[in-house]
């Protein structure tokens, strides 16, 4: 689904009783996890869900930064300028951490698999900093294992989809009940612009800052070299395994 040709239809949804409690127990959750603490952070990739999230955590307490973790492809694969600036523009703080082992020279010689492997622990890099709280765009219906794991981790006294890790950061996931439709909805009656990468699959496609094995597998490569040869080629001339994907 494209948000532009189903506009009328999800503004209408917006505007339903089902869709505006479903805003309000989300909004409610953020407003009671931020009581638990004194220094959260919103996880950020520019992706629908995170758009959705910070719009929702913005409108409720201003100064939240949004942490955004990137790479060198990053820029390549997704239009991310457009989603930060608007958020710039609306007096959001956004904190860029830039990790890049595809065209930094130490790792010029990594194939994408070393670099892919070598950064599976970045996202702990977002925590970095004194924080005490994240909030998470995850949704149930992304996947089963999901859900499982949004129903059971709990901490007694927090608000749903709320719990402490171990380490003593809490995790609080708003969206959890979110369908694709409520957060295509939000973005429309919002006017929040998403990725080049929604128009050309749909609101249902996945979106990662970085070149995951989910991004090629779901045919990101063939979109970029039809909308831009040029990074296209450049990713291409740096990982030749691309080819075997294309």
């Amino acid at each position: 689904m494209k948000i532009d040709e189903a506009k009328d239809a999800l503004t209408a949804w917006s505007r339903n009783g089902k869709f505006i409690a479903k805003t309000e127990r989300s909004k409610n959750i953020i407003m009671q996890a931020l009581k638990l603490c004194k220094n959260p952070y919103v996880s950020f990739s520019c992706g629908k869900d995170s758009s959705v999230l910070a719009h929702l955590v913005l409108d409720i307490k201003k100064d939240v930064p949004l942490r955004f973790l990137s790479s060198g492809e990053t820029r390549l694969v997704h239009n991310v300028d457009r989603i930060i600036e608007h958020f710039k523009d609306k007096g959001a703080v956004i904190h860029e951490i830039n990790i890049d082992r595809v065209f930094s020279p130490e790792w010029k010689d990594a194939t994408w698999t070393e670099q892919r492997k070598a950064g599976r622990g970045d996202l702990e890099k977002l925590n970095e900093g004194g924080y005490d709280c994240v909030f998470m765009g995850l949704r149930k219906e992304e996947s089963r294992n999901r859900q499982i794991s949004l129903n059971a981790l709990k901490t007694e006294g927090f608000p749903p989809y709320t719990y402490r890790y171990k380490s003593g950061l809490i995790r609080c996931c708003p969206l959890a009940e979110w369908t694709t439709i409520d957060v295509a909805a939000y973005i429309a009656s919002k006017g929040l612009p998403v990725l080049d990468w929604y128009e050309y699959e749909g609101i249902e496609g996945r979106t990662t800052a970085r070149l995951t094995g989910d991004a090629v597998r779901q045919n990101v490569l063939i979109y970029l070299k039809q909308k831009d040869p040029g990074s296209f080629n450049k990713l291409v001339a740096r990982f030749p395994e691309f080819g075997l994907y294309i």
